[in-house]
């Protein structure tokens, strides 16, 4: 077992939804995590009525048993947010929630916050919501660069999105932005889906991966390890061996998991430490 990856492991609260934020937090604990993705959505921690008093608890919550944030990822694929969007009040709306989001993250004295660009309509050209996106991450950048946070820049599955879903979108995006406060993070379920390899990623960004997500998928579902089809410990190995430094974390949505969700997460991190 690898001591330096498993400090590099972390667990994240999403299919722990039906269960309290202190059962996620004592079952990472237990489970021998050092360190978390806190997924910010209800009943966990709601952004839009977050107070100063509710992230302080959160805040001693996770420090009370030795954790600590790896990234701090606001729901952002369900609720109404979309920083593309062409309607004036939801690109408003959507920039003030992951400013919050910002806040939020430097509260809890997380460093990293992961956005996505939002999507365009799917059978119009891409190329308007793009420059939306853009503006407003540019913006949003400038925002995090005073708060101290950087911004994980996640791509999406085509049915996800019609923007950032390669790691080559990922790149000109990034090129665009040309702001040290945005980095890349790369999802297993989105970069299979794109026909694309850790190599992919690694070739075009380098250092500045900074995160990964572990799910398995045919090749999407972001599925618990073993309950898809995808090569995990291939995918692992070859982070590894290019000497990526950043965190892991399991992201799984099935509802498969709801009502046990420390099973998958346990079998998910022996499988990975195994594997390495």
């Amino acid at each position: 077992m690898s001591q330096t990856l498993s400090s590099r492991l972390a667990a994240m609260n999403i299919h722990y939804f039906r269960h309290s934020l202190t059962r996620f937090l004592d079952d990472a604990a237990a489970l021998g995590f050092a360190r978390i993705e806190l997924w910010a959505g209800m009943p966990h921690l709601s952004l839009d009525d977050a107070s100063a008093t509710e992230l302080r608890d959160v805040r001693r919550m996770i420090a009370a048993r030795d954790l600590s944030l790896s990234c701090f990822t606001p729901e952002q694929c369900v609720y109404p947010i979309n920083l593309a969007s062409e309607h004036p009040g939801t690109a408003r709306r959507s920039f003030d929630y992951f400013r919050r989001a910002l806040h939020g993250a430097a509260s809890l004295d997380c460093r990293q916050l992961l956005v996505t660009a939002g999507w365009g309509y799917a059978d119009a050209p891409a190329s308007d919501a793009w420059e939306r996106a853009r503006d407003q991450l540019g913006a949003l950048a400038d925002e995090a660069a005073r708060e101290g946070v950087t911004l994980l820049l996640e791509p999406l599955s085509r049915t996800e999105s019609n923007l950032i879903t390669t790691s080559a979108e990922l790149a000109r995006m990034m090129a665009e932005l040309a702001s040290p406060q945005v980095a890349a993070i790369l999802d297993l379920n989105a970069m299979a889906a794109a026909g694309e390899t850790p190599a992919d990623y690694l070739a075009r960004f380098g250092d500045a991966l900074r995160h990964v997500h572990v799910c398995d998928g045919t090749p999407e579902g972001h599925l618990a390890w073993g309950d898809g089809s995808l090569p995990l410990a291939q995918y692992v190995a070859e982070l590894e061996a290019a000497g990526y430094q950043g965190d892991y974390s399991f992201e799984f949505v099935s509802q498969a998991y709801w009502l046990d969700p420390r099973t998958p997460l346990e079998s998910a991190r022996a499988a990975m430490l195994q594997a390495a």
